[in-house]
């Protein structure tokens, strides 16, 4: 077993959260009574600190990249259902147990996972519109995916990513979370209305950004684990490891003494560490979601994000070991059919051709009659592959 820190499995962590237990216990093994568990100390920190930094720090990327751009993202209502309770940070579902039992051979009752605290609704008029809130709902959360997510295979995976690609948005919301709604009855309960996915488009939610992030305030998310692993490839592949979406106008406290309390995002936002959250790197930054969205009437969707790293490069790695005298034909294929330099970005709906890079797509999308390039069919969509 690698000296790096793993994370549980899924039918341990329910075993965990059944028996209540706090998130400032320490799990250990002792030679004398087996597996025990204790509250987190002072004198536990100190004596583990330095083992824990190293074996953390050995787990920081090496070539990192920084993320530049954030969004825009659109969201779409799901039939994903959750259940919360007030105080608790665990949310509950059986609306993934369908998928996940054709995917796989599971027997778990329900799924559990990480939610953000419920936060009263902040955008208002268009946003509100375009982001698709329902119009009696006051207070929504982030749900992260559910824990069962990191125990699936590749090949599940893949199933995943072809099915979130053909816009099946239960499975985005299983694979990448998702917004949460609800209203507050008479009773004061929390009734959910409704869960959107969150989907990569030209139009939606826009975020200021990047911001370097203050590592003062990490604790207080990390404290009560707010920071869950990042399963967007593209996200992987820049080096990020673990994110955390933050409340609007949530207050943060400062871990350094004296430093007052700060509230980074308005309406809310995301943070991305490059390393686990007890180490800071240069790279760590936020995004803040913007007061205005964008609206265009004609929406350009994105292909929805991939669980899967690098699965074009690894193809491309494998044929490069290959001699080819038609090497350059092979790459002329995926230029633009339109500028003939461009790489190829865009797939036209409903035609299916694969044909256009990003900016020529735009321009031919904003004529009155928009006409695939080699059918001449009329399209009504563009979406983005990542080639």
């Amino acid at each position: 077993m690698t000296n790096t820190v793993q994370k549980l499995p899924a039918r341990i962590i329910h075993a965990i959260i059944a028996e209540n237990l706090s998130s400032d216990n320490i799990i250990y093994y002792d030679e004398h009574q087996g597996w025990v568990y204790k509250r987190f100390s002072d004198d536990l920190n100190n004596t583990s600190r330095q083992n824990l930094s190293e074996v953390q720090s050995s787990s920081l990327v090496q070539n990192a990249r920084p993320l530049e751009s954030l969004g825009p993202f659109g969201t779409q209502p799901t039939d994903v259902s959750i259940i919360i309770e007030p105080g608790e940070v665990i949310y509950r579902t059986k609306s993934f147990n369908m998928i996940l039992s054709d995917l796989t051979q599971y027997t778990v009752v329900e799924c559990l996972g990480q939610h953000a605290p419920l936060a009263l609704i902040t955008l208002h008029g268009t946003a509100r519109s375009v982001s698709h809130i329902p119009h009696d709902a006051t207070h929504f959360c982030w749900v992260y995916p559910p824990i069962e997510l990191s125990e699936l295979c590749e090949k599940t995976k893949q199933t995943i990513d072809k099915k979130v690609s053909m816009g099946d948005l239960s499975n985005s919301s299983l694979a990448f979370g998702g917004f949460t709604y609800f209203r507050i009855n008479e009773y004061n309960n929390y009734i959910m209305l409704q869960a959107n996915a969150l989907v990569k488009a030209d139009n939606g939610l826009v975020f200021h950004g990047p911001h370097d992030w203050q590592p003062a305030y990490t604790a207080h998310l990390a404290k009560t684990g707010r920071f869950q692993d990042v399963t967007v490839s593209s996200l992987i592949d820049l080096g990020i490891k673990c994110y955390c979406f933050i409340n609007p106008n949530e207050k943060l406290c400062s871990s350094v003494e004296g430093q007052p309390d700060w509230a980074p995002a308005k309406n809310g936002g995301f943070v991305y560490l490059y390393g686990s959250p007890g180490n800071p790197h240069p790279l760590d930054r936020y995004f803040s979601i913007a007061d205005a969205p964008i609206t265009e009437q004609i929406s350009t969707q994105v292909m929805p994000f991939s669980l899967i790293r690098n699965s074009h490069k690894t193809v491309e790695r494998s044929s490069s070991s290959l001699p080819s005298p038609s090497s350059n034909a092979d790459k002329d294929r995926f230029n633009c059919s339109i500028c003939l330099d461009q790489t190829i970005q865009c797939i036209l709906i409903p035609c299916k051709h694969m044909c256009a890079c990003a900016e020529c797509a735009q321009m031919i999308n904003k004529k009155q009659n928009s006409l695939c390039p080699i059918c001449r069919e009329t399209f009504t969509e563009v979406w983005n592959v990542f080639l």
